[in-house]
């Protein structure tokens, strides 16, 4: 029973974190490179404690104008945010104590007044680029975290177009509520409409493998976008998900299957040089 209900928390949490997912893959996902050639700013204060375990929330990334807020994150998890990593490349980061795959922990970290300002007023992609790296400066101070980088060649899924080519619906813009000669711009979203449902809405390849890193079906995979698509997209998979619990009967088509026939893309099996995290070094930070 005990293996059950953690199994079944850890389903939960994952369903949770596709809200996470959003926030950092639309509001931080167009990092790139990792190397900045100038020393970047760093969060004024921060709090750093272990959530509460009586009375857990959700996991949830949060980030405003002049704060960061992480509730229920592992230091795995916080590890991906701040080295741009898929949520679902768990082989990416090796080394490390066990707690660090299992503890969760709260943080909340503020910028100061200077830094905020000179953060909006940078492009985008610089910007999400200097937050990144305040919350690598954020790890390395509070958890005391060392890693480096190593390459290691690792099983992966590359997502392509399958023969015939994509079934994917361009997306589709959307009137404003008023009544002028306006459109607006698509939200650009994937979510889970229930079991083995997913909707997206104005999304493009590189949301999607993010969304199918996270599915039990690829084992544990990196999931690579090799369509050559560069659109955004309005579609729905349907699938039977290895989430359905023993005795349910779903004569639904796999997750391999429904990409193929639903999207007209497909899921290849291929070995690829990775990019690794190996953490060297890590200490449990002190009680704020």
């Amino acid at each position: 029973m005990t293996h059950n209900c953690a199994a079944r928390r850890e389903r939960q949490a994952g369903n949770y974190l596709l809200h996470t997912l959003q926030v950092l893959c639309f509001t931080l996902a167009t990092l790139v490179g990792h190397a900045q050639s100038a020393p970047s700013p760093a969060f004024e204060v921060a709090t750093v404690k272990p959530s509460d375990t009586k009375n857990p929330r959700p996991p949830s990334v949060t980030i405003s104008r002049d704060q960061f807020e992480a509730t229920g994150m592992t230091l795995r998890e916080l590890i991906k945010i701040a080295y741009d990593l898929n949520y679902g490349a768990n082989e990416q980061i090796a080394g490390g104590p066990a707690w660090a795959s299992s503890t969760r922990f709260d943080i909340e970290a503020k910028e100061d007044e200077p830094v905020s300002k000179q953060l909006q007023n940078l492009p985008h992609d610089q910007r999400e680029v200097e937050l990144r790296q305040m919350l690598r400066t954020l790890l390395a101070d509070r958890f005391k975290l060392r890693l480096h980088h190593e390459s290691k060649e690792l099983p992966i899924y590359q997502l392509v177009v399958a023969k015939g080519g994509p079934k994917l619906l361009p997306a589709v813009t959307k009137p404003t509520s008023n009544d002028e000669d306006k459109t607006a711009k698509p939200r650009e979203w994937i979510r889970f409409a229930g079991k083995g449902v997913l909707e997206a809405n104005g999304a493009d390849p590189p949301m999607l493998v993010t969304v199918l890193s996270m599915q039990p079906e690829v084992g544990g995979r990196l999931v690579v976008d090799k369509t050559g698509l560069r659109g955004k997209y309005d579609f729905t998979l349907k699938w039977t998900s290895d989430m359905t619990p023993g005795g349910e009967v779903d004569a639904g088509p796999s997750l391999f299957t429904a990409i193929q026939e639903e999207l007209g893309l497909k899921l290849e099996s291929a070995k690829a040089p990775i990019d690794m995290l190996v953490i060297d070094s890590v200490e449990l930070p002190a009680a704020d």
